[in-house]
């Protein structure tokens, strides 16, 4: 149910970066940003030990967008916390 719930999350998330007034630079590190979790998704859930996780990237996106773009930061937020939910 979690991977559906996050599925959900990234179709939106893609919706709206293609309304998104922000320089390509910003809406590449999203898109990066999005490949990287579908990736993850698309085998087994994988616990690494890599310092920087997910759910921590995309904490760091919610920082960047969140004065400017509330919407993106909302989704990435509800992305962070199903990641975080399945342990990624």
């Amino acid at each position: 149910m979690e991977r559906q719930k996050l599925r959900e999350y990234l179709d939106e998330l893609n919706s709206a970066i293609e309304d998104l007034n922000t320089p390509d630079e910003e809406k590449a590190h999203l898109a990066d940003l999005i490949v990287e979790i579908e990736q993850q998704l698309s085998g087994p859930i994988l616990k690494t030990g890599d310092p920087e996780t997910l759910s921590d990237q995309v904490d760091g996106m919610v920082t960047i967008f969140e004065q400017d773009h509330p919407r993106i930061a909302s989704i990435l937020n509800n992305i962070m916390v199903t990641l975080s939910n399945m342990g990624i």
